[in-house]
């Protein structure tokens, strides 16, 4: 267990060291490769039809997207960094109710480490001359926008006690947000 954990630390500093080390002009691909990867990953570890028994908590928080596609038209590359942060996050918490195993797991938060560390990059790069103004006040928006999303998706799984059936749910808006940002990516210029 221990060396497993290591050798993830390992790779999370080679990463990073990738990352930081590289300007965004390549952002695109990145975005692209690692997001697919991601999507990959979760799909196999989502049931293909989501149980009976499960419906009723999918209906109660189906609406709550609406929020967070308007975000993601405004502002793509700071709305992506905040889903994918928010993501890792809640991927962080009480998993034994999940099918992951431990290297599926620990391989899409290494992916979301390498996108968030990657995006991180590139908005500081962009953001360094932006004073206060207007733009950094729709940001900060941006990102409430998000963080409200995923503290309802949050409260969610407490709620339902980190159930299979709420993990299932999750996991489903979790898929919707990848697929979004999979779209958004293909806008990104190359």
């Amino acid at each position: 267990m221990t060396a497993k954990i290591c050798r993830h630390i390992c790779v999370l500093i080679l990463l990073f060291s990738e990352v930081s080390s590289q300007s965004c002009d390549n952002l695109r691909i990145l975005l692209s490769s690692t997001n697919k990867n991601n999507l990959g990953l979760l799909n196999s570890k989502m049931r293909t039809n989501l149980p009976p028994q499960c419906l009723s908590d999918f209906i109660a928080i189906q609406g709550i997207l609406k929020e967070i596609q308007i975000s993601l038209r405004k502002n793509s590359v700071v709305a992506m960094h905040e889903i994918f942060q928010q993501i890792m996050y809640i991927f962080n918490q009480n998993l034994r109710e999940t099918a992951w195993d431990e290297n599926s797991m620990a391989e899409f938060q290494t992916g979301l480490h390498q996108l968030i560390q990657r995006l991180g990059t590139c908005l500081s790069a962009e953001m360094e001359n932006d004073f206060p103004s207007p733009r950094a006040q729709n940001i900060q928006l941006t990102r409430l926008r998000v963080k409200r999303y995923f503290q309802r998706i949050d409260n969610f799984l407490k709620e339902k006690q980190h159930s299979l059936c709420a993990w299932e749910v999750v996991q489903m808006h979790v898929n919707q947000c990848l697929l979004l940002v999979d779209q958004l990516i293909n806008r990104i210029p190359n």
